[in-house]
């Protein structure tokens, strides 16, 4: 499933974390209450699904899983993951994307609560 982002996502969302790019997914640190922290890990789903709305990651941190997340691209052509971040201490699930910085090798993961569409 290809969802489509809207090219001002930049403009109406918040930076809530850094990630690297590691040999097994990604890696870095979240910081949003209730969760901050780093060794935050999003890896690719070893269960494979014939279903296409499955995720293709999940996002841990130690041993806890904490969400997962699906590949998806811009309106512009850039791809990204759309995140689910949703555990115990959130009241309600989370939403964002993870993608690739466009001045450096790192990643960015942003949130926002607009009340406009972020997500096509």
């Amino acid at each position: 499933m290809v969802v489509r982002l809207e090219t001002q996502w930049r403009t109406q969302m918040a930076h809530i974390g850094s990630f690297t790019e590691t040999a097994n997914g990604y890696e870095g640190e979240v910081f949003m209450p209730p969760l901050t922290t780093k060794g935050v890990r999003i890896v690719p789903d070893p269960r494979k699904s014939d279903n296409k709305k499955a995720p293709t990651h999940r996002i841990y941190v130690g041993r806890s899983e904490i969400g997962s997340a699906w590949p998806a691209e811009t309106d512009d052509g850039r791809e990204y993951l759309s995140l689910t971040f949703d555990f115990p201490g959130l009241v309600a699930p989370v939403y964002a994307i993870l993608i690739k910085d466009k001045d450096g090798d790192g990643y960015g993961a942003y949130w926002s609560r607009s009340k406009k569409k972020v997500f096509e």
